[in-house]
């Protein structure tokens, strides 16, 4: 049974802050919560308790979760009070439907994820909600035009005058009919940015873009990050047919093309769908070919996926604690460190390994 006393043991165990425990769990278990969305997301705010005191005294109070909705989660959400098994964990602000939006922010509105090419449209691979969330996204931005106009209204949305407040625009997007299509789109971005005095720098994350041509052809955008999108080593059928073309010996190519070229690289990974032999084996022959930590998600269940796409071994809270030491291990030695307001349902929130991690955790 999941409740507090088996979260106190565990960060004792593993030598892990209580509060990183507590919210890996919650990221694996989701919410109990009568409603009929599929996920929710929520500001929330951890309870004033000793339970809590290392996040207390860093005053570090505060966070964001989008998590799904699960009815046998030992987490209830009740008159926006988060509670385990009886025990007050926080207090959740605005909880609403998670929904596909067309921008979303980070980082307390100094980052904007942008899903141009309506990423609601995109389906087919196995373990992902997108499609089954509700579409706020219809709306595709193509042209250089259709950029300006969103821009404007954006701007004039939230009181901006100009773009140079933000330090990263990320295009995390659907398929595009072809390559060629979304680096053009992405070399007009840079070049509408501009003109907004934006000087930070554009992220994508896909697996759309592998050539020798396509890195090159996006040289002219600096600084520029690329997060290839593998999601799964060995269980490649899980992907959309044309997201598992991307072979892994085929990533790594591209990676140090893209590493040569001077972008920041690195891919995004799901833990829990996979024994940590092969996450661990496969980390392994990736960690020389990136710059910058993985993007590495907690898998989480929803109600219309079946039991099958999380493996067996990962029914178990320990599982995931085992996967961050794995990877504190192979990366401890290397200047990568995850950035707590890039993901909200990661291994590390408080720390990595012994030393702090700090940042903004709120959109």
């Amino acid at each position: 049974m999941l409740d507090i006393d088996r979260i106190s043991r565990l960060s004792e165990q593993y030598e892990i802050p209580l509060e990183d425990v507590l919210f890996i769990a919650l990221n694996v278990h989701g919410v109990k919560l009568e409603c009929e969305y599929s996920r929710i997301r929520m500001d929330f705010r951890l309870a004033d308790s000793k339970l809590f005191d290392y996040a207390k005294k860093r005053g570090e109070l505060d966070y964001f979760f989008a998590l799904p909705v699960n009815p046998n989660s030992e987490f209830t959400l009740t008159d926006d009070l988060l509670s385990l098994q009886g025990t007050l964990v926080g207090q959740v602000i605005n909880p609403t439907e998670d929904v596909s939006d067309l921008y979303y922010f980070r980082r307390k509105k100094t980052s904007l994820n942008f899903n141009p090419n309506s990423r609601s449209s995109c389906a087919g691979c196995r373990f992902c909600c997108t499609s089954h969330l509700t579409p706020n996204d219809d709306q595709k931005i193509e042209t250089s035009t259709d950029l300006r106009i969103f821009f404007e209204n954006w701007m004039s949305r939230y009181g901006f005058t100009n773009l140079s407040h933000l330090i990263q625009i990320s295009v995390v997007t659907g398929n595009y009919r072809n390559s060629d299509d979304l680096c053009q789109f992405l070399l007009e971005l840079k070049q509408v940015l501009e003109d907004y005095h934006f000087d930070g720098k554009i992220f994508y994350l896909g697996s759309q873009i592998t050539t020798p041509e396509q890195l090159v052809r996006l040289g002219e955008i600096q600084p520029f990050g690329i997060c290839f999108s593998l999601e799964t080593f060995e269980r490649r059928d899980l992907l959309r047919r044309d997201k598992k073309a991307l072979e892994l010996d085929g990533a790594r190519e591209a990676m140090d093309i893209a590493l040569r070229l001077g972008h920041e690289v690195s891919f995004s990974y799901i833990v829990g769908m996979e024994p940590l032999q092969v996450m661990e084996r496969h980390f392994s022959r990736f960690r020389e070919h990136v710059n910058k930590f993985p993007t590495i998600n907690t898998f989480q269940m929803h109600k219309f996926q079946g039991p099958t796409l999380m493996d067996p071994s990962a029914d178990s809270l320990e599982y995931f604690l085992d996967a961050r030491l794995i990877l504190e291990q192979l990366f401890g030695q290397t200047s990568m460190r995850p950035l707590v307001w890039e993901d909200y349902r990661s291994l590390w929130f408080l720390t990595f390994g012994k030393r702090a991690l700090h940042g903004i955790r709120t959109p």
